[in-house]
């Protein structure tokens, strides 16, 4: 587990914190004796580490009241305390502290040669590289000082300049003075006009959080930071170099990244979130506890804990964004109603929870940009937040009840992202919403069906999408068993060039007997219509009722019915991601000898659910060693389908990571020379024949992870699975015949994580699990034999497992 402490020892936040890092999952709302409960059901009796990083508290009464609240763990249990003050040290108990020295001298020109160069550029800088060796031994070994100053001379080749920093005082008191702030600040001041506001801004979030680059674009858009060079750049494209440029300076750290390496999110170090403060401590306010007034100079306000009542000091005040990432607790609507008009000049806002009468006040602020009423407590929006004409963002994550969007929808002419979930009553989208042309973020369209006269009215159809050619990254269309062939025909979808994920999803369909031949064909026909754009890298088709493929994915435009369908998807040869869903009449899916390429020849997952007739995939009236190879696929799921799919597909993918084979009880064995499985790590085998889990298992050498579900005639594991000298993780689910673990379960010296689940006639553990010195997690559920004999101290295998450092039992 790890928590970051920083500046504010708030011991019920920090056992808040430990909670959810241990269990993933947010317990705002508790008091103090319910969330010591809570940790004790979590911790008690087991081998945990906690690490709590960068602590500043010198209050031992605190650190007392904290640490009497930890459960007793388990023997081996650890706390690690990082800080930068000794002081801390002594408060805590600690006489003598690791004290982490800096980087060696060659590390911290390794590092600082990677930031503050370009590849081979330091050979056209002899003197840069002199002066620059110069920098990191004043740097004093300090990670954090080597990065800053390494990002920000990487845009500056001047030997002037180099030579200034080398010449900066506070760079020269290193090491004789504790505060590095000054030092830092020297990458603020080098920084171009218009990143300095926007990385001044992130002093808006508490140290530690996990900025999404997209909310972080999105609201330096709201501000007006972005400055396009050029008329036909984009608003989030400039907005995306500036992240990049502040993440190239080290003033951000990158948390989560793509396959494609775009980066998602990042966090700001504590330091540098020091020095954005010191920087907006004017402008930008995060209001805690302990804030009693808010200058009238505050224009940026955030909040990130429930409060019983409005903040009344900022009624009136000149605020521009009002960010709250928690509810209000009070219910009184007239309150907010009073504090939200209060606010002017507000452009952006975040505030959850809120009721119908709420929103409608917001309609009020006419200079808002970015609007995020997730959580939101009403059943529709009302009509008068289409008065908003500057609005850009508007988001409505997890709003339950919502159940129709703005019928004016239209009049948000400056809409640029209209982010939703699922997680709503939405059944349609309005009609007129084709006119938000500035439209890039849509991930979720509704088709309604129209049969009711009023909704007709003001219900929107797939046509709606025709104009909308900026959308980018993901788009679901919904309901589509409501569409028609003639609307779909004018989404225009091929037009879409920036969409990267496509989702067509029939779900919902209520057919009568009579009416489903003709409900088939019109699938087609709407399918024919939603060719996407060949930029597309994922694609999921979703209970698809047509009896065929459109022309789109067939080669030379053949229409060919089934049984024998066959269909040219080369296509799209960027995709990446393809999922087949509940296509249950689909028989064959080829190619013709006259494409030298396989379907999407990119393709790094395919998962296949529930095609229990698709029989051919690949080139037609091609030997099979002639087929074109798949040498990009590592993720093959295949679930339901038939044994001559599942033997094609293995044998042309040549560099297969992870391998799930689900229902196809007809499947016995593999193909002989199938050396390429050598490259398998995850292996997963559910619902099939014993003989081919047995069989699969000679296949797999290098295998990391292997679950073996359902196969309810399995008596005793693979034999070969002994040689497995590289598996980790095991886990065994639902095998109702397994009576035994092997005794040669100890030569499995990698395993790490071993669960048995739902196997009743498991009588005993072997002597052998005393071997397994490197597993640290056993998991038993619904054993009811091992649930006795493996409980602490009393049961006869306790003496085998003992030495695990994590251990949970359970009945069922």
């Amino acid at each position: 587990m790890w928590v970051c402490v920083s500046d504010d020892f708030d011991v019920k936040v920090l056992v808040r914190n430990i909670i959810k890092s241990a269990t993933n999952r947010d317990v705002e709302n508790l008091e103090l004796d319910q969330l010591q409960e809570l940790l004790k059901q979590n911790l008690d009796g087991k081998r945990y580490f906690l690490v709590l990083d960068d602590v500043w508290n010198e209050d031992k009464k605190k650190w007392g009241q904290f640490i009497t609240l930890l459960p007793v763990g388990a023997n081996g249990s650890k706390i690690l305390v990082t800080t930068r003050s000794t002081r801390v040290a002594s408060v805590i108990g600690i006489d003598s502290p690791f004290i982490v020295e800096g980087l060696k001298d060659d590390e911290s020109w390794d590092l600082f040669e990677s930031l503050a160069f370009k590849k081979g550029e330091e050979q056209m800088h002899p003197n840069l590289v002199a002066i620059g060796k110069e920098i990191v031994k004043m740097c004093k070994g300090v990670p954090l000082v080597i990065e800053t100053l390494g990002g920000m001379l990487y845009f500056n080749t001047q030997e002037s300049h180099w030579l200034s920093i080398k010449k900066n005082k506070n760079l020269v008191l290193l090491g004789e003075e504790n505060d590095i702030l000054p030092i830092l600040r020297l990458s603020y001041d080098n920084l171009p006009v218009h990143l300095k506001q926007c990385f001044a801004y992130c002093a808006l979030f508490p140290k530690d959080y996990i900025i999404q680059k997209k909310l972080l674009v999105q609201l330096w858009m709201a501000q007006g930071y972005l400055q396009p060079y050029d008329e036909n750049i984009d608003l989030e494209d400039v907005g995306n170099q500036y992240f990049k440029d502040l993440l190239s300076r080290s003033l951000f750290h990158k948390v989560e990244n793509k396959d494609d390496n775009n980066i998602l999110s990042c966090k700001v170090h504590d330091l540098i979130h020091d020095l954005a403060q010191s920087i907006a401590k004017s402008e930008v306010i995060i209001v805690t506890d302990d804030v009693k007034t808010i200058s009238h100079r505050i224009h940026h306000v955030s909040l990130f804990a429930k409060y019983d009542d409005m903040p009344e000091d900022l009624i009136g005040k000149s605020i521009r964004t009002f960010f709250m990432d928690t509810g209000f607790r009070v219910d009184h609507d007239s309150s907010i109603n009073k504090f939200i008009s209060s606010l002017k000049g507000l452009r952006v806002t975040k505030m959850k929870c809120l009721p119908y009468e709420a929103v409608s006040s917001l309609a009020k602020l006419s200079h808002l940009r970015y609007l995020d009423l997730s959580y939101g407590r009403f059943e529709n929006l009302p009509n008068a937040i289409t008065r908003l004409k500057h609005l850009q963002t508007l988001k409505l994550f997890s709003c339950y009840n919502l159940k129709e969007l703005p019928r004016n929808m239209k009049k948000l002419i400056n809409l640029r992202h209209l982010e939703i979930d699922e997680d709503n009553e939405l059944s349609y989208m309005p009609r007129g919403l084709g006119e938000l042309t500035n439209l890039q973020t849509l991930p979720l369209f509704w088709v309604g069906n129209d049969s009711g006269e009023s909704r007709h009215k003001r219900m929107g159809r797939l046509n709606e999408l025709r104009f909308l050619n900026n959308l980018r990254g993901q788009l679901e269309i919904k309901k589509l068993s409501n569409a028609r062939g003639s609307e779909a025909k004018e989404a225009i979808l091929e037009g879409k060039q920036s969409l990267e994920c496509l989702r067509l999803d029939w779900e919902g369909q209520e057919a009568s007997d009579e009416s489903e031949e003709d409900e088939s064909e019109e699938a087609v026909l709407v399918m024919e219509s939603l060719q996407p754009h060949p930029n597309l890298k994922e694609l999921s088709i979703v209970y698809y009722t047509g009896v065929r493929f459109p022309n789109w994915m067939m080669n030379d435009g053949l229409d060919l019915l089934l049984p024998n369908l066959f269909c040219h998807l080369c296509t799209t040869p960027s995709l990446k991601y393809l999922e087949l869903f509940d296509l249950i009449a689909v028989e064959c899916m080829m190619d013709y000898p006259s494409s030298a390429k396989p379907f999407f020849p990119r393709l790094k997952t395919l998962r296949l659910f529930s095609l229990p007739n698709l029989k051919g995939w690949g080139m037609r009236d091609v030997a099979a060693e002639q087929a074109p190879s798949y040498p990009y696929l590592e993720d093959l799921l295949l679930d339901y389908t038939t044994v001559e799919l599942c033997l094609h597909l293995i044998s042309v993918s040549s560099s297969l990571k992870s391998l799930s084979i689900r229902c196809i009880n007809d499947l016995i064995s593999l193909p002989e020379g199938l050396q390429h499985l050598s490259t398998l790590q995850t292996l997963t085998i559910r619902d099939c024949s014993t003989e081919l889990c047995l069989h699969l298992i000679s296949f797999s050498s290098s295998l990391k992870s292997l679950y073996i579900n359902e196969i309810e005639d399995l008596i005793s594991l693979p034999e070969g699975l002994q040689h497995v000298s590289t598996l980790q993780t095991l886990t065994i689910r639902g095998c109702s015949s397994l009576a035994t673990l092997p005794d040669w379960i100890g030569r499995l010296t990698s395993l790490s994580e071993l669960c048995i689940d739902e196997c009743p006639n498991l009588t005993s553990l072997p002597e052998e699990m005393r071997s397994l010195r490197h597993l640290h997690t056993l998991e038993i559920y619904g054993c009811p034999y091992l649930y006795e004999r493996c409980q602490k101290e009393t049961g006869e295998d306790w003496p085998k497992i003992s030495h695990i450092p994590e251990i949970i039992i359970r009945r069922w």
